[in-house]
């Protein structure tokens, strides 16, 4: 551990803090995460530590050597505030000692491969049974038996773990034991489930985690809208049912992002537009059991399935607490989830071009959720269509490039329309629209043409 002891000592923040706590004669523990990469050899600068609550005036002493502040999260009533700084590509998280000892909170810890502290005021290294020889192994435990009792959520972290931890695996009894306790998720917050689900679909290895999710029965017990879906049967545009096409697309949305950047696209998302994506994904097929049918041929049809994947994703979000942007967001992928699907060889600019301004800023997100839709139906009619959904998508974000066509500008204003008669409501709205719409096929092209045809079209 000696070269550890090295390693944290060449840390700024670390070494700052190491001779500050020896000065002060205070027991400051950093623990979990930091350690465990150390150990692994891929440090990252999110610091954990603890810290008896009689020295809580220890806190106002670090915030002033490191020239930052604390904000407070959680609950002081329910023991769960932490002390958290964020700032650029560092964190630090402070809590209380659960228990009288570090060792004592140690046993409190979620699994042995972050049940490990080192106090920086004496360099003293502490750790459960089991805790170095589970790094090693690369092995996903808990400390005990009561771990998930304690906290139900660490079934979900576990599955995040395997997410982001390169080459873990978790232990045969911690599966047992998710499979077993299941149903006490459902006794959790949604904003809680919420975060682990975020940060297990922002992974390196989202996939995994989906379908960790789903053989552990979590995803079920979670989500049981999905039910439905699994052996359901579909036609010939697919080779899997509903469920397993859905947890495919999940793994084809990589898949999806390297196929346009081999296309000389470029597709910038933020954090929350990965998310909508992925969630989009999990859900814009769940109204297929609501709409199966068979034609008098045998062939099966989901018509209108869109609209009953709208409801059951509402229902969803609202019950894990989505943000109404993201929900928004989510809701306008899952609409248009068939559009670029159904345009044929035959489509026309002025077709593509009235769809980009449709759907608006996020033809983006729905070029890469019907790529990675396209690739996880490999049907006798999809593998067909592969050549012209790929140039449609091409197409698409060329459009999507023009700034006039996503939002165009304004030759006319409602009070244009209003001087001709019109009352202020719905119909001087649909009006604009329509010229807005001719605006962006190409056939208006300034003020003047605008209200030509306003005249011609709308003259009362």
């Amino acid at each position: 551990m000696g070269n550890i002891k090295q390693e944290i000592h060449k840390d700024p923040i670390l070494s700052k803090l190491s001779r500050l706590a020896k000065e002060k004669k205070t027991p400051l523990f950093l623990v979990g995460g930091y350690l465990r990469d150390l150990l692994l050899g891929t440090p990252r600068k999110d610091f954990d530590f603890v810290l008896p609550k009689d020295a809580s005036m220890f806190i106002a002493i670090m915030e002033e050597v490191l020239c930052l502040h604390f904000f407070k999260v959680g609950k002081e009533e329910m023991n769960t505030t932490t002390y958290r700084i964020i700032k650029e590509d560092m964190s630090i998280d402070l809590t209380f000692l659960q228990g009288e000892t570090i060792e004592e909170d140690l046993q409190r810890r979620d699994f042995t491969i972050n049940a490990i502290a080192f106090s920086l005021q004496d360099e003293f290294f502490h750790y459960v049974e089991g805790s170095l020889e589970d790094i090693q192994k690369k092995l996903i435990r808990t400390v005990s038996n009561h771990s998930i009792d304690q906290d139900p959520l660490r079934m979900l972290r576990a599955i995040r773990y395997l997410c982001t931890l390169d080459g873990f695996v978790m232990d045969e009894e911690l599966k047992e034991e998710i499979s077993l306790k299941k149903g006490m998720i459902l006794s959790l917050p949604g904003e809680r489930i919420k975060t682990e689900l975020d940060q297990i679909l922002l992974s390196p290895q989202p996939a995994i985690g989906i379908k960790s999710l789903y053989k552990s029965n979590l995803l079920l017990t979670l989500f049981p809208e999905f039910k439905g879906l699994e052996n359901l049967g579909q036609n010939e545009h697919h080779h899997l049912d509903v469920l397993s096409h859905t947890l495919l697309m999940v793994e084809k949305i990589s898949w999806a992002f390297d196929w346009v950047a081999r296309n000389h696209q470029e597709i910038c998302l933020t954090q929350e537009d990965r998310l909508s994506l992925y969630y989009a994904a999990l859900f814009h097929d769940i109204g297929k059991q609501d709409t199966y049918s068979k034609d008098e041929k045998g062939k099966v049809h989901f018509l209108d399935h869109e609209s009953f994947s709208i409801q059951a994703a509402e229902r969803i979000m609202e019950r894990v607490r989505f943000s109404n942007l993201m929900k928004n967001k989510i809701l306008h992928l899952i609409k248009n989830h068939m559009r670029i699907l159904n345009l044929s060889r035959e489509t026309k600019e002025t077709a593509l071009k009235r769809l980009v301004h449709q759907v608006g800023d996020e033809t983006p997100l729905l070029v890469l959720h019907t790529l990675s839709d396209k690739e996880a139906s490999r049907g006798i009619l999809s593998i067909q269509i592969d050549e012209v959904v790929e140039n449609h998508c091409l197409r698409i974000l060329k459009l999507f490039n023009e700034k006039d066509i996503v939002h165009p500008p304004s030759f006319i204003t409602g009070h244009d329309v209003m001087a001709l008669g019109y009352s202020s409501g719905p119909r001087v709205g649909e009006i604009l629209n329509f010229i807005r719409q001719k605006q962006v096929e190409g056939e208006i092209k300034n003020r003047e043409e605008a209200l030509r045809v306003l005249r011609e079209k709308f003259g009362i």
